[in-house]
């Protein structure tokens, strides 16, 4: 388990489990947007890293060109504990 720090509250995400990171910090009370229900597309789900790393960017986000230092929520999970910050 890995803790993502996200508007002050920690969350225990499973970072070997299936479910991508957004679904668990939504199942933990977190407020995210996903217009896409978590497909990787509208990026309403877009954070920006403050500190820890995330697995590698699969083909979506690679696709969407995100700036250095976005991803989205829905489509990675932590590799260390860390701090995001939503972006919408």
């Amino acid at each position: 388990m890995k803790t993502i720090i996200l508007k002050g509250k920690n969350y225990k995400i499973d970072e070997k489990g299936e479910s991508p990171m957004m679904q668990q910090l939504v199942a933990q009370g977190a407020e995210i947007v996903a217009a896409c229900n978590g497909a990787g597309i509208c990026q309403t789900c877009a954070f920006k890293v403050v500190k820890g790393k995330f697995t590698d960017k699969g083909d979506t986000e690679k696709m969407l060109d995100l700036p250095e230092g976005q991803r989205l929520s829905c489509q990675c999970k932590p590799t260390t504990d860390g701090e995001i910050e939503l972006i919408y």
